[in-house]
């Protein structure tokens, strides 16, 4: 589990490990939800189909991020 606080200005950090593994650059848009009280961001992709062949052809172990382990600090 990672931490992050937010600003003074509403900005969030979201750590560089998991930027370079999403491929999330500088001005990247995303969609935001209120979920049961979560907070969600969806990154919004130009080529949703690319992106989704982008996803499959990496290779998962299993050790990413659990949204559920953010909700417990």
């Amino acid at each position: 589990m990672h931490k992050t606080s937010l600003s003074t200005r509403g900005q969030i950090v979201i750590p560089a490990h998991i930027r370079n593994k999403l491929g999330l650059k500088p001005g990247t848009k995303f969609a935001v939800y209120d979920l049961d009280g979560k907070v969600v961001l969806v990154p919004e992709v130009d080529d949703p189909v690319g992106y989704g062949l982008g996803f499959f052809s990496r290779k998962h172990t299993g050790q990413g991020e659990h949204t559920d382990e953010a909700s417990q600090s």
